[in-house]
């Protein structure tokens, strides 16, 4: 389960429907930040406006709900979301886990071309913390597999308006969308600091 992504300044790759603030919104991006849970971050609407939502469904305060099985979409806790509230996440880059506690290794994934990873998400009003998104997992593909069992809905350019338009339901990211490195911890005490430029 993706728990921290990064922004960070990328190519293009964007949704037709993204209009021309957001898309000078998304191009302005120059500055590196680490996303964790509860944060803040960009997420791009149906409408083609950007706004900032945070980060995790929360129905108590205890524990934000950061990833939304694409299996379990169809069930009463995700369904309106997603049939009335979708978003498109826009990422530069996210990491994952593998290994031993103690011995685990760092994956940082990313876009061949440099460019945006555009990732489906739903999103809820909570009547506290105001908007606030989830990320739309699925099973594996390509560099994913044997990392781990879960990877976000990274979607096509020609998937995007589907996926905001409510026509997409099922996701099966191309194999050539994702390139996988070895990293050092992002979340590694004295490298980054939540929400700050690395």
């Amino acid at each position: 389960m993706c728990t921290a992504y990064r922004l960070g300044k990328r190519n293009g790759n964007f949704t037709k429907q993204l209009n021309q603030t957001a898309n000078q919104q998304l191009d302005a991006i120059n500055d590196t930040r680490l996303l964790r849970p509860t944060l803040d971050a960009p997420v791009i609407l149906p409408s083609g406006e950007i706004t900032n939502m945070r980060w995790g469904f929360s129905r108590d305060f205890s524990k934000a709900i950061v990833n939304s099985r694409e299996d379990k979409l169809e069930s009463p806790m995700w369904n309106e979301a997603m049939n009335e509230r979708r978003c498109l996440i826009p990422v530069a880059a996210y990491f994952e886990w593998s290994g031993p506690p103690g011995n685990k290794r760092t994956h940082h994934f990313f876009s061949p071309e440099a460019n945006w990873l555009l990732i489906a998400g739903i999103w809820e009003k909570h009547p506290e913390l105001g908007r606030c998104f989830s990320m739309v997992t699925t099973q594996p593909t390509g560099v994913v597999i044997g990392i781990h069992d879960r990877m976000p809905a990274v979607l096509s350019k020609n998937e995007t308006d589907d996926f905001l338009n409510g026509e997409l339901r099922t996701f099966q990211p191309a194999c050539d969308l994702l390139l996988v490195e070895d990293s050092p911890n992002p979340l590694q005490k004295g490298k980054l600091i939540q929400g700050e430029l690395f």
